[in-house]
């Protein structure tokens, strides 16, 4: 079973040029995890499963943490804090930066890490 969280959306102080680190933004995080263990569902109790209000949780303390200069740096340490955490055997997280500055008119860059156990 694959468990999606979708649009995570934080107000943080990342970037590679100082005004973003000071002034902050918006980030939109999805998160996609797979339990290793894919039939504690069947239960029905939440103490059975992991519980993704502690998965966002963690998301917003890695978000809050630490200023990243790269979202791939972000990106990757929410990946990393996920595994650390819970019982997944793989997790894909994806960062979005919405109305980043490129030179160009576009509506969000984003990066993907995936790792596994």
């Amino acid at each position: 079973m694959l468990v999606r969280l979708k649009n995570i959306q934080v107000y943080a102080y990342h970037g590679a040029h100082a005004h973003e680190r000071e002034h902050g933004g918006r980030f939109e995080i999805d998160v996609e995890y797979m339990p290793m263990v894919n039939n504690t569902f069947k239960s029905d109790d939440l103490a059975d499963v992991i519980d993704y209000v502690k998965v966002q949780a963690e998301v917003v303390n890695v978000c809050t943490a630490k200023r990243y200069h790269l979202i791939e740096s972000l990106c990757d340490a929410i990946a990393s804090q996920i595994l650390l955490a819970f019982p997944v055997e793989e997790v894909i997280v994806r960062v979005r930066k919405p109305g980043a500055a490129a030179g160009v008119v576009l509506d969000t860059i984003e990066v993907e890490c995936r790792k596994t156990k």
